[in-house]
């Protein structure tokens, strides 16, 4: 009878230990993200770089919009700023002689993939290829209507 109410002790206790008494690991590893640095880039519709375009950099913070920094692009239409602690929400306005356009974005929600905009040669390759489709298409309802008769 000792024994069994030792054994059952002993169980009481160790169950207790596990429930009560939380993990331990002497190698646990912990992980955080953080963002040093954002680049914005800035370019013409046919692919060249802004350079030198002025860039204004508003923070967003509960729906207000406070100026943050003012710059210059690089000759590479390049710019790069450091985000404020506690901010993860911006507006960018990038601007050269009448050029510019503005972005906003959130440094939670991952980068935005960079638009796939043709060249300008290439766009107006597309536009004959498709001037010549529609050609083709009429010239063959045509020649099939012809036929028909």
């Amino acid at each position: 009878m000792k024994i069994i109410r030792s054994l059952s002790l002993l169980a009481l206790v160790l169950v207790l230990c596990t429930v009560l008494i939380p993990a331990v690991s002497a190698h646990r590893v912990h992980l955080r993200e953080q963002i040093m640095d954002v680049q914005i880039k800035a370019w013409y519709g046919g692919g060249d770089p802004m350079p030198y375009a002025d860039v204004k950099i508003y923070y967003i913070r509960d729906e207000q919009e406070t100026l943050y920094l003012e710059g210059k692009t690089d000759e590479n239409g390049l710019y790069n700023f450091t985000p404020k602690l506690g901010t993860s929400s911006y507006r960018v306005e990038v601007e050269l002689t009448g050029h510019g356009n503005e972005i906003e974005f959130d440094l939670t929600a991952g980068s935005q993939p960079e638009d796939a905009e043709l060249p300008l040669y290439m766009r107006v390759l597309v536009g004959f290829g498709f001037l010549a489709g529609i050609g083709g298409i009429a010239a063959y309802l045509s020649a099939r209507k012809m036929k028909a008769q």
